[in-house]
């Protein structure tokens, strides 16, 4: 309930000018409603639309069958929202105001529509309709009206929906027809030029011929391996390579190679006989010796007619004649062997160019595949689009409430028996409501609006409280009295401040109105209470508030002019705040004027304790220069008003000039009990800070 109050305290100004708007708004409504509106009755009528007529199916070939089941209701698309638009529409609501007795009391059709209420009720097809009127017999011609020219409109809609799909059914087909004809042709034309026809059964066909091709190469290749395994086997056992081997068989079956032979032999032979008689200079020898050289000259040009490549080294020239009929044959075999495979291995490379040429075909196939597939379906998109306009027509002529269903009247137009008049109670619960829930909202956003510091806020500062001071109260006594008592929570926080043995302090905070000078004031007040001498120094020289509540304005000061504090309770002496411009108050604390003064007051050794109540931190900028004189900082704080980024921003400045903040002073608490108070100065000294 406090943190209620608290809210209702810091927000009262607003929440009281919308509190009264609300409350103005209801008394003029209420009154507007029990004095300017009529009584008035309602006639109620509720309509169907059936959900279902006789439908048509149509083949339309590879793309499916077109099926047609009249109106169907579903979540995405609902019939009723199409007729609610006819029975609204301003062409059905223009001539029920032309048949309307008081229709020169509705200056717009806009006003007019406004006496009928059109409802489509949920997980159904049917329409309430509601109509009110200052007379029972006028409500129930309305909605008769209403009724009546909805029909027709109806009526007109159907035909004129038959005329305009007759003509775009005929230009649509027209063109649907020169679409497939152009499909058909660019379809026909592309298998002309490619030869394809059916491309599937046609890659089949190549691929089966081409695993064929392949197989019978692989046997044609494994035979001329095992022939040539025989030949190199042969050519091993007869020392002779095979090209060799085949060179000697051919001279071995040239016969004038052999007779040519035979006859050097028998020349070798008389030469032999000859030169064992004869020197060789001999004619007889001569004689034979160009008979050899002829005979060696003839045999020479027939190695090079049996053997045309000339490679005649390693060549047999004793093949034939009394040559082994047993080596001949083996001769004869390696060479049948190596004729047999090459020959093998040409009909092998045979087959692989066959193999090349129908992949080729078939890689042509495939690139060409896409193009047909795609020339196809669009072929048959054109003819289903073709086929579909042919049944979208017939399903038209056979049933022309497709579109615009025929309309059922559920329940005829009824008047209710008792009039209608405005509610007093209900516009002020209304207003009750709107109060409530307005306060609500208002308050939310003023909240989310000034983000105020919370006490989560104050456990990311990381600094001590050093003491929560709770909200003080006007005195009730009159101000001569002098017996006013004092927050017990000063006392407290002059306890932390004696703990932390620091008699020189500074009192600030981040913005005007948290209360730095009651703190002050209240602090001084209760180390006083303890027997200390103390004396306040007024370091706002901008407003001197200390020094106005404690009855000092401020005095004239010039440049040497040591200050003179004044007493103004015992033991709580005043230092007023100078007289100085403000344009010139910064360079005052910036060439050390105010060093001068504090350090006079600390050398005199006659106080206790020394506190500078300063001007806010985030308001001017002198307050960080007497940081940097008076070091020890308590930082003020007030519930339910510090700002947190002001806050945060002056504990930053504060820190940068080597300020210490010895911790921080929460004002403004709100007080759970009264508590424990003591008697001492008197109370208006204290009062809250504006």
């Amino acid at each position: 309930m406090n943190q209620i109050a608290s809210i209702v305290r810091r927000y009262w100004l607003p929440l009281l000018a919308w509190n009264s708007l609300i409350l103005a708004a209801t008394i003029a409504a209420t009154i507007y409603a029990t004095t300017n509106i009529s009584p008035f009755w309602k006639a109620n009528a509720k309509l169907n639309i059936p959900e279902k007529s006789d439908g048509l199916n149509s083949n339309l070939g590879t793309l499916g069958e077109l099926q047609s089941r009249g109106t169907t209701f579903n979540k995405d698309f609902n019939p009723l929202q199409v007729q609610l638009a006819v029975l609204t529409s301003d062409a059905v609501m223009e001539r029920v105001r032309a048949a309307d007795p008081e229709k020169n009391l509705y200056s717009s059709l806009s006003s007019y529509k406004k006496l009928f209420t059109v409802t489509p009720e949920e997980l159904s097809t049917a329409i309430s309709v509601e109509v009110q009127a200052g007379r029972p017999d006028l409500a129930y011609k309305r909605l008769a009206t209403l009724i009546e020219i909805y029909q027709q409109r109806l009526n007109e809609l159907r035909y004129e929906d038959a005329d305009v799909r007759q003509e775009f059914s005929q230009t649509d087909l027209d063109k649907a027809r020169n679409n497939l004809q152009q499909a058909q042709t660019a379809l026909t034309n592309f298998q002309k030029s490619t030869g394809l026809v059916d491309i599937l059964e046609q890659n089949k066909g190549l691929i089966a011929t081409i695993n064929q091709l392949k197989a019978t190469r692989a046997n044609l290749i494994a035979q001329a391996q095992s022939n040539e395994t025989q030949v190199r086997a042969a050519a091993a056992s007869l020392g002779v390579p095979p090209q060799q081997a085949m060179n000697s068989l051919r001279l071995g079956e040239n016969k004038e190679y052999q007779a040519i032979r035979d006859r050097v032999a028998e020349v070798e032979a008389n030469l032999s006989v000859i030169r064992s008689r004869y020197r060789d200079d001999s004619p007889h020898v001569q004689s034979l010796l160009q008979q050899r050289q002829e005979l060696l000259q003839q045999l020479n040009r027939q190695i090079a007619v049996a053997i045309p490549n000339g490679n005649t080294e390693g060549i047999d020239q004793t093949l034939g004649g009394n040559s082994s009929n047993s080596r001949i044959e083996m001769l004869a075999e390696l060479v049948r062997n190596q004729t047999l495979a090459q020959g093998l291995r040409q009909q092998a490379n045979q087959i692989q160019n066959q193999i090349y040429k129908l992949n080729t075909e078939l890689n042509y196939n495939t690139a060409n595949q896409a193009r047909l597939f795609e020339l196809q379906r669009g072929y048959e998109i054109a003819e289903g689009v073709y086929k579909g306009i042919i049944a979208r027509g017939q399903e038209g002529k056979a049933n022309p409430f497709n579109v615009y269903p025929n309309v059922q009247t559920i329940d005829g137009p009824t008047i209710d028996p008792k009039a209608i008049r405005p509610r007093a109670d209900v516009i002020a619960f209304g207003g009750i409501l709107a109060a409530i829930f307005g306060s609500m909202a208002l308050i939310s956003f003023l909240e989310n609006r000034n983000p105020l510091l919370k006490p989560k806020d104050l456990q990311q500062v990381e600094l001590p409280v050093l003491g929560s001071i709770p909200r003080l109260k006007r005195p009730n006594l009159e101000r001569q009295h002098r017996g006013i008592e004092i927050e017990i929570e000063f006392q407290r926080l002059a306890s932390a401040v004696l703990m932390l043995e620091q008699q020189h302090l500074m009192v600030t905070s981040a913005t005007a109105g948290e209360g730095k000078t009651t703190v002050t004031l209240g602090l001084a007040l209760a180390l006083v209470n303890f027997g200390f001498r103390v004396l306040v120094v007024d370091g706002d020289l901008r407003k001197a508030e200390l020094s106005r509540r404690l009855g000092h304005p401020q005095t004239q000061k010039t440049a040497n002019a040591i200050p003179t504090p004044v007493s103004v309770y015992p033991g709580l002496d005043l230092m007023p705040a100078p007289s100085i411009s403000k344009g010139k108050i910064t360079e005052y604390c910036a060439r050390g004027g105010f060093e001068q003064c504090l350090c006079s007051l600390k050398d005199s050794g006659s106080y206790d304790y020394v506190i500078v109540d300063s001007a806010p931190v985030g308001l001017t900028s002198e307050t960080n220069l007497m940081s940097a004189v008076v070091r020890n900082v308590l930082f003020v704080l007030r519930a339910g008003t510090s700002n947190l980024y002001p806050v945060m921003d002056s504990i930053e400045q504060l820190t940068r000039h080597n300020a210490q903040i010895l911790g921080m002073v929460v004002n403004g608490v709100e007080s759970q009990t009264e508590g424990y108070r003591y008697y001492g100065r008197p109370r208006e000294l204290m009062e809250t800070e504006v």
